[in-house]
């Protein structure tokens, strides 16, 4: 049965809303009550924009749409989010990951629905080199994990897949890794309810005559590592931006940044 609440009815609404272009957006819906969207790449200082915000309420409900980011700025909003017990979620069809879904753990209540895709990997830095992962920034990861009431075997999930790769939660692994989330079934916004809209961006303008090929960059800079080569017509959603580059994931669940100019839209 799902969770009947405050939060979950003010969640269902939430979902039913249009995401705002800010990457930190609220509205009030009630006395002292209201919702919070945190929308695209988190970067250090989202955590004051999200202070601010949530300054404004006593009861909120935050919602989570963002391919990663900052971790210090992802743990600083779950830490907000703790001490004035909001709840947190992701809604059907939607990603929060990285940095996104440690901000989620610190929710009071965390919400997501069986179509939800909340990712975790290990925190890393980048130099010449590529990604390396930051033992630091880890045991930093455990500290704060351990001050959102979970476990070791939580612990162990946030920070095992490596930095090019996701550890997709489910309710079970959640179950038995000792996360408590609250599974929630609402219908997704009607505009996005198609499974054709989700992917339907594509890689277009590419020279046939030259490569013909899209780099998918580790991060949004053009000295980042290369993750893949796209070929033309390959569909992708876009779930991010940041300047000229936009954050987009595959079909296969990848994700990465490429030049916004070989982004086209839309396909029926």
């Amino acid at each position: 049965m799902p969770h009947r609440s405050f939060a979950a009815a003010l969640f269902a609404m939430l979902m039913s809303a249009p995401l705002a272009a800010a990457e930190i957006a609220h509205q009030p819906v009630g006395e002292a009550a209201g919702f919070i969207i945190v929308q695209g790449q988190i970067e250090l200082g989202d955590e004051i924009a999200f202070t601010r915000a949530a300054d404004r309420y006593e009861r909120a409900v935050v919602l989570m749409v963002s391919p990663g980011g900052s971790a210090v700025a992802g743990m600083a909003i779950g830490e907000t989010m703790r001490a004035r017990r909001f709840s947190a979620g992701v809604a059907p069809g939607t990603t929060c990951a990285s940095a996104c879904a440690l901000a989620w753990l610190g929710a009071f209540n965390r919400y997501m629905s069986a179509t939800s895709r909340v990712g975790f990997h290990a925190v890393y830095v980048t130099d010449r080199d590529g990604k390396r992962v930051s033992s630091t920034g880890n045991a930093l990861v455990g500290a704060y994990a351990q001050r959102m009431g979970l476990p070791s075997a939580a612990i162990d999930l946030i920070v095992r897949a490596d930095p090019d790769t996701v550890e997709w939660l489910t309710p079970a692994k959640a179950k038995a890794a000792g996360i408590d989330l609250r599974l929630l079934e609402v219908a997704a916004p009607a505009e996005s309810a198609p499974a054709r809209a989700q992917y339907e961006h594509f890689v277009t303008g590419l020279d046939p005559l030259g490569d013909n090929w899209l780099a998918l960059k580790a991060e949004p800079d053009i000295r980042s590592k290369r993750l893949a080569k796209l070929p033309p017509d390959i569909p992708l959603r876009v779930i991010g931006r940041s300047g000229r580059w936009a954050g987009v994931e595959l079909k296969d669940g990848r994700f990465g940044w490429v030049a916004i100019e070989y982004v086209g839209c839309c396909r029926r």
